[in-house]
């Protein structure tokens, strides 16, 4: 692939994006840090103690302050958070600072070969509407600032991450409002994002917020958002199977793009001899689902009868949870359950979006014999290749594709993958513009 070729990241989180030495300097200006962010989860999971009095001298070396910021080995999502939480720390995450991020960010992903982004933020469940008012106009003022400079070679775009467990509806409706105020946050505000703890929230929790967004963005183009949906990245108390069933669901309902994906295209051989406690809820909702979908399923490979599902559905109703050991049988059952749910995901509008670093640390896939975009890949499904995080995770867009090439994806497919990714922007996949008049 020609390294001087533009690439779409559509997978970003804005401050995840900052590199060490700036996020060091943000940290050293700042005069009130949030120390209590970081330092009890950093000691709890690394088991390392941060003396706050001298962390800007004892982390004054570069290497040194990569030690504890960098997140470059396989872990689960509490580990890097842990690490995320420098981040938070750190920044002051007021207007005039996020309107610097923003602005600087664009630039220097621009200079790695990021000719369109889409970035990500998150605000605090307590944060009132002007102070969200302020920060979203920021960081649209920041992208402007930045595509004026660059004279429009970068474009960036703005897309606001909810929480799984606010009102979300409200927070929509307080984002279409500022949209309607504010012609640079119409402008730039292009999609909706659910990302941070995964486990718990189940996506049939979000059926009817999609079904209105649906409606919304049919009714009136010019403000219309997508949902962006991290999904089967982690996955701790659940079965391959159930954290399937999830990406298959967030894909029918109505999700534009599908964050990771992870659970769908790995192979099950990498749990083999687990065991998985799983919620009873989940393991009734899974055994429902292929029950109901028994005969298209069968049509994929050898699959447990209908007697035994509905034998095990009956014998689970008064548990709270259910222990499953991965055993031969269940590998088999899975892999075909998987094919089944990436064929009917090939016929929906949904697109995936596979970060290689972030699928090895955060989703601990071992082996990349067993990574799943290998499978996306063979079964010809929709996916764009994303940084993530690529401040913390220490990337940049043109790694992440070497990092799939080095995985066995044909250059000439990850080429049509570079080219692609500019028709899966969110201002596309919205309605909000044509095809044809993509971006950049």
């Amino acid at each position: 692939m020609d390294s001087n070729l533009g690439f779409a990241d559509l997978h970003n989180h804005l401050y995840g994006s900052l590199k060490p030495e700036l996020l060091w300097k943000m940290g050293l200006e700042n005069p009130s840090p949030r120390w209590e962010i970081f330092t009890k989860p950093f000691q709890e999971l690394y088991g390392k103690s941060i003396d706050t009095k001298t962390f800007f001298e004892d982390y004054k070396s570069l290497e040194k302050f990569k030690s504890i910021y960098l997140f470059n080995h396989q872990g689960p999502f509490p580990e890097f958070q842990a690490k995320f939480n420098l981040i938070i720390a750190l920044s002051k995450f007021n207007p005039d600072e996020i309107k610097f991020v923003s602005k600087r960010i664009t630039q220097d992903q621009y200079e790695e070969g990021v000719t369109f982004g889409e970035y990500r933020i998150m605000y605090s469940p307590l944060d009132t509407y002007d102070g969200i008012y302020s920060k979203t106009l920021a960081s649209c003022e920041g992208f402007e600032e930045a595509e004026s400079e660059l004279s429009g070679r970068a474009r960036s775009r703005l897309v606001v991450s909810l929480h799984r467990d606010g009102d979300v509806f409200k927070e929509y409706e307080m984002l279409k409002e500022m949209m309607e105020k504010n012609s640079l946050i119409r402008k730039y505000l292009v999609g909706l994002d659910f990302c941070y703890i995964e486990e718990g929230f189940p996506p049939k929790d979000k059926k009817e917020f999609l079904k209105e967004i649906q409606k919304d963005n049919k009714a009136e183009t010019s403000t219309a958002l997508t949902v962006l949906y991290h999904v089967g990245e982690s996955f701790q108390d659940k079965t391959l199977l159930s954290a399937t069933r999830w990406i298959l669901e967030s894909a029918e309902w109505g999700a534009h793009r599908l964050g990771h994906a992870i659970a769908m295209g790995l192979d099950p051989n990498a749990y083999l001899g687990k065991t998985v406690i799983e919620p009873v809820s989940e393991r009734y909702d899974t055994l429902k689902f292929e029950l109901d979908h028994w005969e298209d399923i069968s049509n994929y490979g050898e699959f447990p009868s209908k007697k035994r599902l509905e034998s095990e559905l009956d014998s689970i109703r008064h548990k709270e949870k259910v222990e499953i050991s991965v055993t031969e049988s269940m590998v088999s059952e899975t892999k075909v359950f998987q094919e089944y749910c990436m064929d009917r995901i090939r016929n929906t509008d949904a697109i995936i979006e596979s970060c290689p670093s972030s699928n090895e640390y955060i989703g601990m896939v071992r082996d990349k014999a067993h990574h799943p975009l290998i499978r996306f890949a063979r079964h010809n499904l929709k996916f764009t290749i994303s940084t993530d995080d690529p401040g913390i995770f220490g990337t940049n867009i043109r790694e992440e594709y070497k990092k799939a090439e080095a995985l066995g994806l044909d250059p000439d497919l990850l080429e049509k993958v570079r080219k692609e990714s500019f028709f899966y922007t969110s201002e596309i996949l919205s309605g909000r513009i044509r095809p044809e008049e993509k971006v950049v």
